[in-house]
């Protein structure tokens, strides 16, 4: 949730942030960053880092499908 909190506080609140490439990257760097932190992320012992950017662009993939807008059409305003 901690993630997802810290995208819809900053990055999805650009409109139209799924058609501008620098915002788009910086929505996926977030999330691998996330990942892959030691305080935040997978377990480094058991992700190789091929591993978490396999799961960042699975997460990532959600977003983007997910949140084209907030809130998302798809969770509502809960989510």
């Amino acid at each position: 949730m901690e993630l997802l909190h810290t995208l819809k506080a900053k990055k999805l609140r650009i409109d139209h942030w799924r058609d501008k490439d620098t915002t788009r990257d910086d929505v996926r760097i977030a999330i691998h960053d996330f990942l892959y932190s030691e305080a935040t992320g997978l377990p480094l012992s058991s992700y190789s880092e091929a591993e978490v950017g396999i799961k960042s662009e699975s997460v990532f993939r959600h977003v983007y499908w997910a949140y084209p807008t907030l809130p998302s059409p798809y969770y509502g305003a809960q989510a």
